[in-house]
């Protein structure tokens, strides 16, 4: 009985400094309760329905590194006082909760999504 009580013990502290790992090495998306995976997955979709389109402010073939440098500057800048002034700074404003974003309640923040989805597919 010992034996057992200690080796649940033990499997409880190992998984709770397991969690903890994955947190701190960054493959966590973030405070929404979104998985890894499935941020990667919704950024992707949110990039290519609303940056990245026919109809979109950019084209497919705009999005290339260069652009996804840009991309992410502006994001990450998106609350900061000086913007970095890149082209791209008006066109997340698209993305929730920005400035031109329509029906942004009880959405996940786009933004966040689509900067996760760039850091990852581009290795920035």
């Amino acid at each position: 009985m010992k034996q057992t009580i200690g080796f649940l013990t033990l499997m409880i502290i190992v998984g709770g400094l397991w969690q903890a790992s994955a947190y701190a090495s960054g493959s966590h998306a973030g405070g929404h309760g979104i998985s890894a995976r499935s941020a990667y997955a919704m950024g992707k979709a949110l990039t290519f329905q609303k940056l990245v389109c026919p109809s979109c402010p950019l084209k497919a073939a705009d999005l290339t590194k260069e652009r996804a440098v840009s991309l992410k500057n502006s994001l990450e800048a998106r609350d900061a006082t000086n913007k970095p002034g890149t082209p791209d700074d008006e066109h997340i404003a698209i993305l929730c909760p920005g400035s031109r974003a329509t029906g942004c309640d009880g959405k996940p923040d786009e933004q966040e999504l689509v900067h996760y989805y760039l850091k990852r597919r581009f290795k920035m």
